[in-house]
């Protein structure tokens, strides 16, 4: 996948950080899924709000990329899952996500190792190390800088 595509997740981040203060705090975007921590303001909607407008914004931008670079396959499936679920003109996005808050640094090293590791596991294989995975915050806490600049969190 090109990198205009992993771009819109970055636009999404600057946007919740200029409108609501919002800060990142840790991200890996994968080809299929994305794992966040997100530091959310009192400015900021509610988080169900604020991942349906990330959904909407993400999948409209997605669309717009995918004509644009004629990958009509993918449009194809975005177009079936949407006729025969929703209804819509396509389903780029699965419904829910999972939400945890976390308050202990010992649960904040668990979740940012893990979303950190999620390029190495044998299912993905994408690199060797973390800090090398170019879509997440690994390299800013390894390395001291990354590809997109993020909070790091010191507890």
């Amino acid at each position: 996948m090109n990198d205009k595509y992993y771009s819109l997740v970055y636009k999404w981040f600057d946007y919740m950080e200029d409108k609501y203060d919002n800060r990142v705090c840790g991200y890996v975007i994968m080809p299929n899924h994305l794992h966040l921590l997100l530091k959310i303001t009192d400015k900021s909607p509610t988080l169900p709000t604020l991942i349906q407008n990330a959904k909407r914004f993400l999948a409209y931008s997605i669309i717009k990329l995918l004509k644009e670079d004629k990958y009509f396959s993918v449009l194809d499936f975005f177009q079936e899952n949407a006729r025969i679920k929703f209804k819509a003109k396509h389903k780029v996005f699965e419904d829910g996500y999972d939400c945890l808050i976390i308050q202990t640094q010992k649960f904040f090293l668990e979740k940012v190792n893990y979303i950190h590791n999620n390029p190495c596991q044998e299912k993905w294989r994408l690199v060797e190390s973390p800090e090398d995975y170019k879509y997440s915050s690994a390299a800013n806490y390894i390395l001291g800088q990354g590809q997109y600049n993020i909070e790091i969190v010191g507890f």
